[in-house]
């Protein structure tokens, strides 16, 4: 699905109210702002999304500085009358398209020579974080070429407060196929970094945000997660929740 998720992570500190949002778009060039078709943005608002919060740039649907969604999926999702989220209730929740099982035992990721280090020290430990959860046919790997990859992970400079987007699955079962991260957080240390990446790597294979009621609810996880990786706002790395745990399990049982 062309659609993009970011993530409009915060950073909380442990002994202050920082915070650090986590998508939007660089300002140097500002992209042209459209006007999305009522329609679409309809489609949005039902599906929880704020409509103060979705604006139109350059064909992609940026919704609460965190989750990038192309114009062209957003359609899809209207046409195939993917609208009703009258169940959607709490904590966790998916996006429209999951991943295929053609791709989900092993969802490749090819890391642009433009990340830091310290980056990919966080993109490889996620990897690592992901591929031990039980129960769950989700594998993750890295690759070294970008044509053998399902996920290119580079690198933008923004001055707005997001810290990494990446996009959802596609409508044909492909996952996300760009996570970009904003150097302009380069300074972060690991444990953000690392929480930073799991985030990403959630939206790319379906999870929304935990704290926002958008897309569908996953049945089966806890009504409260406030501690969840999917949680809109950076925490400091302290490993996955039950809720998560169960979330991937559920979606992609083994």
């Amino acid at each position: 699905m062309r659609r993009l998720f970011s993530i409009r992570l915060a950073i909380v500190a442990a002994l202050s109210l920082y915070f650090v949002s986590c998508t939007q778009e660089d300002e140097v060039v500002a992209p042209a702002v459209e006007e999305p078709s009522d329609e679409l943005v309809d489609f949005l608002v039902s599906s929880g999304f704020s409509k103060d919060e979705i604006k139109l740039e350059e064909d992609v649907f940026v919704i609460d500085d965190d989750i990038l969604i192309a114009k062209d999926e957003v359609q899809k999702y209207v046409d195939g009358n993917r609208s009703d989220l009258s169940d959607a209730r709490t904590e966790h929740y998916r996006g429209y398209y999951l991943v295929s099982n053609s791709y989900v035992t092993n969802i490749k990721f090819y890391i642009d020579s433009s990340v830091p280090s310290s980056w990919v020290t966080a993109i490889q430990g996620a990897v690592s974080q992901w591929n031990a959860v039980n129960g769950t046919k989700l594998y993750m790997s890295i690759v070294s070429s970008s044509s053998n990859a399902n996920t290119v992970i580079g690198t933008g400079y923004s001055s707005e407060n997001w810290v990494a987007r990446a996009y959802l699955p596609s409508y044909n079962g492909r996952p996300g196929h760009t996570m970009t991260i904003n150097t302009k957080y380069n300074y972060l240390n690991s444990g953000y970094k690392l929480f930073t990446i799991v985030h990403e790597m959630g939206h790319i294979f379906g999870l929304y945000h935990t704290d926002q009621t958008q897309g569908y609810f996953i049945n089966g996880t806890p009504s409260v997660d406030s501690n969840s990786v999917m949680n809109s706002y950076i925490l400091p790395w302290n490993g996955f929740t039950s809720g998560d745990v169960s979330a991937v399990q559920i979606l992609y049982p083994q």
